[in-house]
């Protein structure tokens, strides 16, 4: 009875030691299969690289302001940090013999333009009657003179007759005004006057205009380079103004990488003084020319972007990051995998089916990874070499 049992139970432990060992296959059959280390999976995945630059932040309108003559600064009325408008004044030079110019300009127009509203306006009643009255004076006078030269005929009243003669015609003319009104040359000949006196008084106010320096558009003035009492010389810049409210980041790329970079480019943006601060931009403007800055040949692109409600301000400096490729859901393999062919590209491809060349078609790479664009199915192995 004891060895039917132990048999019985030899047999059960057997079985379970069988099952154990079957179990244990299955669960490595079924384990998928790490590549060898010289063998890659083709995938399906992003692409993205990448050139590094720096830059400064910097206003998109800015200008160095000068006035045209040499003077001493009388008054500075905008400081740095101060916002200014259009034509807003921040400083001025002394202007006494200017502005004592534009007021004998403004008086004398004022007095051409009152006799030319003299001239046309209806004559008075009392003008008639004085101009009537030295017409009497005149006439009974040239007629005296007339009289005593005819009873005297000697040279001094010849010479007599002769002006009282002249100052008839005058009064006669001057009779011939006031009742009929101006002539169409006189009247011609005030408006030239006053059309002069016009030209006189621009003259004189541009004059003035030139002694104050006045903000080109609105802007934040950035540095007075003057005092009070100096001299500015005519040319010279004496403020400098910005808009604080539209701002890019004037980017220097290395000469290695500016070939990958073009126009409309992605970039992401650290900025220095707002450390964990991601900003994004986009490259807007890349400059053909190069310059050099310590030993390295550098090229200045321009970029835009958001600031996001940061306190963003001139010459901040910035990491940037331009991104040249971005691809996604595309074809990948390690660049390793990719040989030439001739002029073409190919890879060894190992499973699935026997091992062969493959002539393939490819993409944008990052350095590291390859896009294929034709040749190859996601989750083929192919070997590195």
């Amino acid at each position: 009875m004891k060895v039917k049992l132990s048999r019985r139970v030899a047999i059960g432990i057997g079985i379970i030691l069988v099952l154990i060992v079957i179990a244990v296959m299955a669960f490595f059959l079924i384990q998928p299969r790490t590549p060898p280390a010289n063998v890659a999976v083709v995938r399906r995945g992003d692409l993205s690289a990448s050139v590094n630059a720096t830059g400064k932040v910097r206003s998109k309108k800015t200008a160095r302001l000068a006035l045209p003559l040499s003077g001493i600064v009388a008054n500075i009325a905008k400081h740095e940090g101060d916002d200014v408008n259009a034509g807003d004044v921040i400083l001025s030079l002394r202007a006494d013999d200017t502005t004592r110019r534009v007021k004998q300009a403004e008086l004398n127009l004022q007095s051409r333009q009152l006799d030319q509203a003299r001239a046309k306006a209806a004559p008075r009643d009392e003008d008639i009657q004085v101009a009537r009255a030295n017409l009497q004076k005149a006439t009974l006078a040239a007629a005296a003179a007339e009289a005593a030269h005819d009873a005297n005929p000697t040279a001094q009243a010849d010479a007599a007759r002769q002006i009282a003669q002249a100052d008839l015609d005058i009064a006669r003319a001057n009779f011939n005004r006031v009742t009929n009104g101006p002539t169409q040359q006189e009247l011609d000949a005030l408006q030239n006057a006053i059309t002069s006196a016009q030209l006189d008084l621009d003259s004189a106010r541009q004059a003035l205009a030139q002694t104050r320096l006045t903000a080109p558009y609105t802007s934040t003035v950035t540095d007075i380079l003057v005092n009070v009492g100096e001299l500015a010389g005519g040319g010279t810049p004496l403020a400098a103004v910005a808009d604080l409210n539209a701002l890019e980041i004037d980017a220097d790329i290395d000469e290695i990488d500016v070939a990958n970079v073009l126009v409309g480019q992605s970039v992401e943006i650290s900025l220095d003084a707002f450390p964990g601060e991601k900003l994004s931009g986009q490259v807007t403007r890349l400059f053909p020319s190069a310059s050099s800055q310590r030993g390295t040949t550098v090229y200045s692109a321009i970029v835009d972007f958001d600031a996001k409600g940061l306190k963003v301000r001139p010459g901040m400096g910035t990491s940037l990051k331009i991104l040249t490729v971005e691809k996604k859901g595309v074809l990948l393999v390690p660049n390793r995998a990719i040989k030439n062919v001739g002029t073409r590209k190919a890879v060894h491809v190992l499973a699935p089916g026997a091992p062969r060349d493959v002539i393939v078609e490819t993409g944008v790479t990052d350095g590291n990874e390859t896009e294929i664009v034709n040749g190859l199915s996601e989750g083929a192995q192919v070997q590195l070499n």
